[in-house]
């Protein structure tokens, strides 16, 4: 990928008006110092999505899509990181700065190019195999079995694989592609010193990447040998882990409905497409994976599963969705009746019997409770434990307290148990896994309550992010900053945003947005941008009194009670010299708060001593 310096792209950011470029998809009206309306990424009626030109930066207030102008223009037009630099600079009439790439590159860069050539060939070869030559005679009674038009066959560039055991190897050779080469992209391999198909007398499936290059192939035999389908390997130009099927043809209709319907097979997501319904995608001959999450994550903001209703495909219903769970994606689960999968139900009934069901989709709680009540006996003790155990994982990864807290109660009432057990198992969970608590507490009397850890949270990430928009705006560190080097942020997160923020402070670079963004990682672009645009106002008073001097307070107090703690724990061992050097360390953190307390007005010193 074209790698550019931030400061160029610091340059071009500064030559657009992102209100200008947004205001082209989406209807804006300014208010106060930002622009708002109905966020492009999700259906709604009243405006929540921000824009801001001063920060260049962009918000959405309901479903948190967030980042710059380039992320923008990546995310609605399906373009990469370098198609949209380019396009904005073409806009604003900006040369773009030569490209430095050395021998080694060049090599690299054609010898891959080699290999989509050779795939995209492969492709055509299957695919006129299949649609003109008696060879493809199997492939096309399957394919018309299944009810596949000629026109679906073209769009997915369906194809079949000659039964010969080299003959695309020999027919290969002949254009003088060399057996390693295809080899190296999984069509045929190498037994002694003879090369084989890798691919023989099978359906072929062309695997597309998001541009739309034939990249990899699944096949299906036809003849009832094992294995069933046989995928391509991993290459470099194929990552199994990073792609799905039908993604390029599917992606128009995905980022209008911002939903995506995930099945299990391709012959699933080609009918479905077939039948109308062009927002399928299906993974490919693995489970579902966290990139293929995260990439969905980019184009839609809900996932519906429907995969088949056999044990094996509910497993991997339950597995997916502990994935897709942790991605802040709201995911729902479809069944469609009489035990049917998606293929044979549409093919039965139609696309819109089958939208019908993706409308009447369960909450994946939902499913999963009631799942796991069917396979375990919940009314013993035994059965109730499995259920929780297998419930949990999901629930806490979902980043509403509200839907949690309504989940615990719902699961509570289902296996008969008190909500305070439900809940404790919940929060003990979370903390075995290192997940943000979301967990709602109740007080004795039943009222609904964060409970001081979560408000101290809370309040610690405020301060924290508030202090890092200060350092990215201002475009430096405040003065007195330094005590923070020692601090612990309360997530992995703003730990990794404050250590790119010091790297980038020691290496004498502004501590500009752009030269964040680009330190930081394209992982962390969207999360860093809504940080960003949480909040327009700066410091109440200085950056020291409004930021430094409370987070090294409450640094200053977690390590005094540890030590005091420590000191308790050595007393009760008659450890005196052990007790002894503990309390002199409390003893100096003790003066270093009495020292941060001083001046402050009497209220505060209260705020801070209750704490």
């Amino acid at each position: 990928m074209r790698r550019f310096q931030s400061d160029f792209l610091q340059q071009l950011k500064d030559r657009v008006d992102i209100a200008d470029i947004i205001g082209s998809y989406v209807t804006l009206k300014k208010k106060g110092s930002r622009y708002w309306g109905c966020c492009p990424f999700h259906q709604e009626k009243t405006p929540s999505f921000s824009v801001s030109s001063e920060k260049g930066l962009y918000y959405c207030f309901g479903c948190h899509a967030s980042g710059d102008v380039i992320s923008f223009l990546m995310k609605i037009e399906g373009l990469t990181f370098a198609e949209t630099v380019e396009k904005l600079a073409e806009q604003v009439h900006m040369e773009l700065p030569p490209e430095e790439i050395n021998a080694e590159e060049v090599r690299r860069r054609e010898e891959l190019q080699v290999m989509y050539d050779t795939v995209d060939l492969a492709a055509a070869y299957f695919h006129n195999c299949l649609t003109k030559t008696h060879m493809g005679q199997a492939g096309r009674e399957y394919f018309a079995q299944r009810g596949l038009s000629a026109e679906t066959i073209e769009h997915f560039r369906l194809g079949y694989a000659p039964p010969d055991g080299d003959r695309l190897y020999r027919d290969f050779t002949k254009r003088h592609i060399a057996g390693n080469i295809l080899k190296t992209i999984g069509l045929a391999g190498e037994r002694g010193n003879r090369f084989y198909d890798m691919f023989r007398g099978r359906c072929m499936f062309s695997i597309q990447d998001l541009r739309g290059r034939t990249v990899a192939f699944g096949g299906r035999v036809l003849d009832g040998s094992k294995p069933k389908y046989l995928n391509s390997p991993e290459t470099p130009i194929f990552n199994k882990r990073r792609l799905l099927f039908a993604l390029y043809q599917a992606l128009p209709e995905i980022r209008k409905r911002r939903q995506v319907i995930m099945v299990e097979g391709y012959m699933d997501a080609i009918t479905l497409h077939a039948a109308g319904v062009t927002h399928a995608v299906a993974s490919l001959g693995t489970a579902f994976t966290e990139e293929q999450a995260r990439l969905l994550k980019r184009y839609a903001d809900e996932i519906v599963f429907s995969y088949d209703m056999d044990t094996a495909g509910q497993n991997a219903t339950r597995r997916a969705l502990e994935i897709a769970g942790k991605t802040g994606l709201k995911i729902r689960v479809a069944t469609v009746p009489e035990g049917k999968d998606p293929d044979e139900f549409v093919r039965l009934y139609g696309g819109e019997a089958f939208l019908e069901a993706v409308k009447g989709a369960a909450p994946a709680l939902d499913y999963l409770l009631a799942s796991f009540i069917r396979q375990y006996d919940d009314t013993s003790l035994e059965g109730k434990q499995q259920i929780l155990k297998n419930l949990l994982p999901v629930l806490v990864t979902q980043d509403d307290p509200l839907v949690v807290d309504s989940y615990i109660r719902k699961t509570a009432g289902r296996l008969r148990l008190d909500e305070g057990i439900v809940r404790s198992e919940a929060i003990r969970y979370a903390g075995q896994r290192h997940e943000p608590v979301y967990i709602a507490r109740r007080s004795a009397g039943g009222t609904l309550h964060g409970g001081p850890q979560d408000q101290e949270l809370r309040r610690r990430r405020s301060l924290e992010e508030g202090f890092i928009r200060f350092c990215i705006e201002k475009r430096r560190f405040p003065a007195g900053w330094e005590p923070l080097r020692s601090y612990s942020f309360s997530d992995d997160f703003n730990q990794h945003i404050f250590t790119v923020l010091v790297n980038l402070e020691e290496a004498g670079i502004p501590l500009d947005q752009t030269a964040v963004e680009n330190a930081a990682g394209e992982e962390n672009r969207e999360r860093l941008a809504a940080l960003l645009m949480k909040a327009d106002e700066g410091p109440a008073v200085s950056p020291w009194e409004s930021y430094i001097k409370p987070l090294k307070m409450g640094m200053l107090k977690k390590e005094y009670r540890e030590h005091s703690e420590r000191a308790n724990e050595l007393m009760q061992q008659s450890d005196k010299e052990g007790y002894e050097k503990e309390m002199l360390f409390c003893i100096h953190l003790n003066k270093e708060i009495r020292d941060l307390l001083k001046g402050m007005p009497a209220e505060k010193i209260n705020h801070y001593e209750s704490r």
